[in-house]
Order: structure tokens, then sequence, then C-alpha cells
């Protein structure tokens, strides 16, 4: 763990998902420039200055090669690791539970994004202990339509269109307090974001990298290898002058 400054942060990073597309193993177990997806977002928190705790969630199907996985690389950070459930909701919410309550700030992290740097943990984190909440987040680029079956049916203006990432920031009390008060009435939420917009409160927007992609589609892990490979390729070249 990183010790640059004072850890003040806990990560919840959620690893739980099926991903049938990346066969029984697990998505977060895909091999990307020979190791898993989620050793690589475990190097960057453990590498993270404000983080001084990590809660892996993990489902029944990738519980116990992830418990070996820790083992075997050894990263301190780790203390905890809790059965998800059933959706992605409650699998964030087992996590914030393991959370212990001396931690000002908890990030969640989705494990299928392998690319994330410490210095944007540290940009999430610090903005949520100053502003309650922050995400990482990039302008979107691409021109938007909205579709009904085939057709176009109008362009979006992007000017103020953002597209969100992880970590997610939050402060840990705040998150907590929204977590009791949450009900069947708030709706589905599709990140943690959500549920701070969803009663009302402000959610601060910190500029990350293009390159902090998500493993979806197969066709993501080949990219995310060769950008891992050539990460790789670079820092051994730095060491090397």
């Amino acid at each position: 763990m990183a010790t640059s400054r004072q850890a003040y942060a806990a990560a919840v990073i959620v690893a739980a998902g099926k991903g049938e597309r990346f066969g029984d193993g697990g998505k977060v177990l895909a091999m990307a420039a020979d190791r898993p997806l989620l050793a690589w977002s475990l190097d960057a928190f453990a590498n993270a200055a404000s983080i001084r705790d990590i809660v892996i969630v993990a489902g029944e199907h990738t519980e116990e090669p992830i418990r070996e996985l820790v083992v075997a690389e050894g990263w301190p950070g780790v203390s905890t690791i809790v059965l998800g459930g059933a959706s992605r909701h409650e699998s964030v919410a087992r996590g914030i539970a393991a959370v212990d309550a001396l931690h000002e700030v908890v990030l969640v992290h989705d494990a299928a994004r392998p690319l994330i740097e410490a210095a944007h943990i540290d940009a999430a984190a610090d903005a949520a202990r100053d502003r309650g909440a922050a995400i990482l987040a990039t302008p979107v680029a691409d021109t938007i339509k909205r579709v009904e079956g085939d057709a176009i049916l109008e362009t979006v203006p992007r000017s103020s269109l953002w597209a969100a990432q992880t970590p997610q920031a939050f402060r840990l009390e705040a998150y907590q307090a929204l977590l009791r008060d949450l009900t069947d009435g708030h709706g589905d939420f599709t990140d943690d974001a959500s549920i701070f917009e969803a009663f009302g409160k402000a959610v601060a927007i910190v500029p990350g990298s293009r390159l902090n992609l998500k493993v979806t589609h197969p066709e993501d892990l080949d990219l995310v290898d060769a950008l891992l490979r050539a990460r790789l390729h670079t820092t051994l070249t730095k060491g090397t002058r």
C-alpha cells in the first residue's frame, strides 16, 4: 500500500459478475497481458496513496479462484472477500457493509476496468472527501442518436454529456445512510452515483481517462491486452534508461 500521504479511504472492488461470454471462470479472471483482469485493478488500488483497505466482492463462481489469486500475489491491502448478491446493487451494498467505519471515503470500482491508474483513484477519493461524492468520467466524443426500432428520433446535444466510469467515490457515512433509506420505489440504478442523484445529492465529476475501458465484449479484452502490454513496455523502457 502506498504511503506518500495519509491513507483515508477504502475500496470496494466488484468482481461478482458472471460475464457469460468469457467462460465459466468469470470475466474478471479473464487473462490480459498474462494476468487476470482483477489483478491489474488490485495493483492500481494497492499503489494509490489514498487507499488503506480493499474489499473484494466475489461471486460464488469466482470466490475460490479470487482467494487463491490474492494469496498467490499477496496484496496486503486486501482485508476481506465477501460474496455478492443477485444484482450489482446488492453486491455493492454487501461490499459497503464490510467496510470499517473508520474510513472517511469509500470507492466502488468494477474489476473489469483493469486500466485504472492510481493517480485517478486518488483524484476521485480527494474529490469525494471534499465534496461528498465524485465519479471519474470523460466527455462524450461521439455523436449520440436517440433511436426507436431502427429509426433515428433525434440527435442528442453532447456538449453536456459525460460517460461515467469507475471508481466512483463517496463519503462512507453518507453512502451507508442512503443505503439504509433506499426502497424499491427508487427504481433501478446502473451505477452508484445514481443512488445519490435519486436522493437529490450533488455528485462531482473528476476528469478520467479514455483508456479506463470496461471489458464487456470479447473484442474489448483484445484491446485491453494490447494497452496493458504497451504500458508494461513503456515502464520497462523507462526503467532501463
